[in-house]
């Protein structure tokens, strides 16, 4: 048929077959997106071939977008508690290099086919764009293909076996780490006080020093005799007998309440004054700038009290940087919430708006750091490439967010299209310049490529449990996270998740899910590197 030498009809028609292919679930299995790279090795094989710029183009799409999703959780995860998260992701990728560069050496691989095993087995797609641009051979999509089935069973089959082989009582489980997140994470509330101090009497909140007292903040007021509550800031007077609304959390509120004065038990009708407005952040000349640079509270007599962010709750600090598509909290006057929400723009549809201008500065930033030489003692110069120097500028400008009139991050409704747009050209084109060779591959090597693919997927999972539960010291739970995180498994995690109702699993999974993104693209260079 001549329209099978069309190249958009060939691109349409292997994206048609390959979604299909993966929609079809088998209990937890299911190809999803690798669906296509199938379709196209079939196609490949009858000399149906797609152009490089294709393979080119969906590579720095696919890439970038990773870097804009992976890079504000990247670096978060470093600095918080999630570092042994980080730790034990590393760990797990780790151990399948050495695997694979153990089966390389032993079964005579070449390092495209090394780096398709790895990627195969540990079930990573970006892993394979890296192995494809860096190997420059068509060894790696066969061995990604040959490899990926057991990777995805084997990481199944693993968290489903592993409960019961431990003999792990999950609801103990789950216990154990609702207790540990109570006692370290209290809930935050709030106290009336009335002022009974006679030492506080006619000072500022700001000279009170209360943060060294506990950890609260006295949000609103109420003066003797008054009915309009007020907002409370650093140059609020206190007078006797005010009644204050303190919020924090109870242990600290107790200690406040010794500093301050007597607890009062009636309710304090703040509400018939004060309103509340959830404003949505969309106007691109807010986005960027911090709490304390608007300076709501001075200014609008507007008291922003959370800030909420992809259905996370985060504390309005000074420093709270907004985003588009945030939602702030606000409490004041109805009509100075309405002057906040005209600055703020509060419009959900202009969230949804992509500017181009940005994502091709951010491409073309990527294709130059991508060009220039580093030197390496002792090992010559380099360059990071298409792939590493595209994954650095996502990172990069998804942690600064902004720069003068460009916003960097884009909707994740928008960044997940990219992605998926650049996803299907890669392993279209990809896929079908390998099927000319992937017979002759599988027959040369299919079994010991086997083999090693179980080796590479089994060894890491195995050894990943001595090194959370006593190295790391994590709970089953979360360890469960890492390890499908680690693999980027999504069926692993569906698996994993249904011994748990709870969120412990998906929230760990989330934690490494961008330390394993970053793993495998960096571990996959160095394993063509070693081997080339």
């Amino acid at each position: 048929m001549d329209l099978l030498h069309n190249h958009i009809f060939l691109l349409l028609l292997i994206t048609l077959l390959g979604t299909a292919l993966g929609k079809i679930s088998i209990k937890s299995f299911s190809l999803g997106t690798s669906g296509i790279i199938f379709v196209a090795l079939a196609f490949g094989h009858y000399g149906l071939t797609l152009p490089k710029d294709f393979q080119t183009l969906g590579l720095v799409l696919f890439i970038y977008s990773v870097g804009l999703q992976a890079g504000p959780g990247f670096l978060y995860t470093l600095r918080s508690r999630g570092l042994r998260l980080a730790l034990g992701s590393l760990g797990i990728i780790g151990l399948g290099f050495l695997t694979t560069l153990a089966c390389a050496l032993i079964f005579g691989f070449d390092a495209g086919t090394a780096a398709g095993l790895f990627a195969g087995a540990l079930t990573s797609t970006p892993g394979l764009a890296v192995a494809v641009e860096t190997a420059g051979s068509t060894s790696a999509p066969a061995a990604y293909g040959l490899t990926y089935f057991f990777g995805v069973t084997g990481v199944i089959l693993f968290v489903q076996l592993l409960p019961k082989v431990l003999r792990i009582r999950i609801p103990a489980e789950e216990e154990k780490l609702n207790r540990e997140m109570s006692e370290n994470n209290p809930p935050f509330t709030f106290h009336h006080i009335e002022l009974t101090n006679p030492n506080l009497f006619n000072k500022k909140v700001r000279d009170l020093h209360l943060g060294q007292i506990a950890p609260v903040v006295i949000t609103r007021l109420l003066r003797q005799g008054a009915t309009e509550p007020i907002l409370v800031g650093g140059d609020t007077v206190l007078l006797e007998g005010d009644h204050m609304r303190v919020a924090g959390r109870e242990q600290d509120l107790e200690q406040a309440e010794l500093f301050l004065g007597k607890p009062i038990d009636s309710e304090i009708e703040f509400e018939r004054v004060l309103a509340k407005k959830d404003i949505v952040v969309s106007k691109r000349t807010v986005a960027g700038m911090t709490v304390g640079q608007l300076n709501c509270r001075e200014v609008f007599n507007v008291q922003i009290t959370r800030i909420t962010r992809n259905g996370i709750d985060l504390p309005a600090t000074p420093n709270s940087r907004l985003h588009v598509g945030d939602t702030v909290h606000a409490v004041g006057d109805q009509k100075a919430l309405s002057n906040i929400a005209k600055i703020f723009g509060n419009n959900i549809k202009a969230t949804y708006s992509i500017n181009l201008l940005p994502i091709f500065v951010g491409l073309m930033l990527g294709f130059l750091i991508g060009k220039v030489p580093l030197y390496i003692p002792f090992g010559g110069t380099f360059t990071l490439g298409t792939t590493g120097g595209v994954l650095l500028s996502g990172l990069l400008l998804s942690a600064l967010y902004r720069t003068g009139p460009f916003i960097w991050e884009i909707p994740s409704t928008a960044n997940t299209f990219i992605r998926e747009l650049g996803l299907v050209l890669f392993l279209a084109t990809v896929g079908t310049k390998t099927g000319s060779t992937i017979v002759a591959t599988l027959t040369e090597q299919g079994i010991d490529l086997f083999v090693a693919g179980v080796l590479v997927t089994l060894i890491p999972l195995i050894l990943a449990v001595p090194i959370c539960r006593l190295v790391l010291r994590l709970p089953f739970l979360r360890m469960m996270g890492v390890i499908t995180g680690s693999m980027t498994s999504t069926p692993g995690l569906a698996a994993a998740g249904s011994c748990s109702e709870t969120h412990y699993i998906p929230a760990a999974y989330a934690t490494v899910y961008p330390i394993a993104l970053i793993g495998m693209i960096l571990f996959t260079k160095l394993l063509v590197v070693i081997l080339g």
